[in-house]
């Protein structure tokens, strides 16, 4: 059976050039007597959607990678995981060109679980050939929980503005080519002017956004434009300034818009959590509760974020052989977040259990620490370092005095205890959530 179902009038892709109706999406043949893996660079064009669709229909697994992922890494994949397809590459050694894709010369035996339909790396653009196993089953029931507390239906238009390879983008073409309703398909970003022509052209109903997202949108004036179409926002990829978060429900509760923040991870399809839209101004700072179908609950002495549900990974894979394997997790997830829950079942993010460090004996939160910054000083920052120092990356050499003030007050540390580093830009990933690995190369 296919995953998407092809069989209906809608629209189902816009773009600036054309529409697409889901009868007219064009299939591409993946044909083969034993299960393979296709291997997609993703950018947001038609070509590389219909692959997408086609390569689920199939019934083989697909690869997704970001199409400016860099080479050495790419190279180091394609011969670790060797896939029988490549989409988005005009040549590569062992391959030969059919039909717009790739097609492997030497066949290799490849053992493929019948259930793997995504794999999707665990880190973005660079360095890890680390994948996360999504079946069909995860795939489909994230959807359809995101389908009903989003209330899509076929007549939404979506704007799919983020990247297919990151779990967000692809979460937004599940949902909605699964409900039968539209995507607007667009590589532009919400800082060019012919996006919002688009926007408005085709009156998207929904903007999906990443914390960097809602702060350019709050910087370009997105509260004073005309937009009576677009009746959702949604937020997700990593915690957005409290601050921010009020700004944007204060606009939508007056506009007659839905703003949704939104939790989640790679592992879990993407998402476990969401704020409702008449929530938010009285649950800001949380991740709100449990999607549908979904469980989340505080345990074990770290008090980490545990969740259940059939949208939990398969497991990992980090190479050719983790592709045969089962079902690992059985529906359980340790999401290495740490959190509490209040009363009413909502629970709050207190920070990663990885991202802390030791000062002196004193257990220092970074995501705490960066989340006090941010609340007293409104400015693009980030924090790092390592069990004998501190480092806090900001880009504006103005605030430093009071910043370093603040961390003393707020922390009590001696100055020889941690640093405050001026950078150009904090280091982002495509998907805009900070690039703590390149931070920390640049500042230690």
């Amino acid at each position: 059976m296919a995953f998407f179902n092809l069989e209906n009038h809608n629209l189902a892709i816009i773009t600036t050039q054309q529409k697409y109706h889901y009868k007219e999406i064009p299939s591409i043949e993946f044909i083969h007597s034993k299960k393979q893996l296709i291997l997609i660079l993703c950018q947001n064009t038609i070509d590389i959607l219909n692959a997408y669709v086609s390569g689920l229909n199939s019934g083989h697994a697909v690869m997704l990678l970001a199409a400016d992922i860099h080479p050495e890494l790419l190279n180091n994949i394609i011969s670790k995981y060797k896939p029988y397809w490549i989409v988005g590459l005009d040549e590569y050694e062992g391959y030969t060109s059919k039909f717009n894709k790739l097609v492997r010369e030497i066949e290799s035996n490849v053992d493929i679980h019948s259930d793997l339909a995504i794999l999707l790396s665990t880190s973005g653009t660079t360095g890890s050939q680390k994948f996360v196993r999504l079946s069909y089953d995860n795939l489909r029931s994230n959807a359809q929980s995101i389908i009903e507390y989003l209330e899509i239906n076929e007549h939404e238009r979506a704007v799919m503005n983020l990247p297919l390879s990151y779990s967000y983008g692809m979460s937004i073409v599940n949902s909605h080519l699964l409900a039968g309703a539209s995507i607007l398909l667009t590589e532009m970003s919400v800082m060019e002017k012919p996006f919002w022509e688009l926007v408005k052209e085709q009156k998207a109903t929904s903007l999906a956004g990443v914390p960097f997202t809602y702060q350019m949108l709050h910087r370009l004036g997105f509260m004073k434009m005309d937009l009576p179409y677009l009746k959702v926002l949604t937020q997700a990829g990593g915690r957005l300034n409290e601050k921010l978060v009020r700004v944007f429900a204060e606009y939508a509760k007056e506009h007659d818009k839905r703003f949704y923040i939104m939790y989640g991870q790679t592992e879990a399809a993407p998402r476990m959590s969401y704020i409702p839209y008449d929530k938010v101004l009285e649950k800001a700072g949380t991740i709100g509760i449990s999607i549908p179908n979904g469980q989340l609950s505080v345990e074990g002495e770290l008090s980490e974020l545990v969740y259940r549900g059939a949208n939990v990974m398969m497991g990992y894979a980090e190479n050719l052989a983790d592709l045969a394997k089962g079902d690992e997790l059985q529906g359980v997830l340790h999401t290495g977040d740490t959190a509490t829950v209040d009363e009413d079942g909502y629970f709050t993010i207190t920070g990663r259990i990885k991202r802390f460090i030791k000062l002196f004996g004193l257990r220092i939160n970074l995501d705490e620490v960066e989340k006090k910054l941010e609340e007293a000083f409104h400015i693009p920052l980030a924090c790092t370092g390592s069990d004998d120092k501190l480092i806090v990356a900001i880009e504006q050499t103005e605030v430093m005095e009071q910043v370093k003030r603040a961390i003393e007050q707020l922390y009590k540390l001696h100055k020889t205890a941690y640093k405050v580093v001026v950078i150009d830009a904090i280091p982002r990933f495509a998907n805009g959530k900070t690039d703590y690995t390149t931070l920390k190369e640049r500042c230690l």
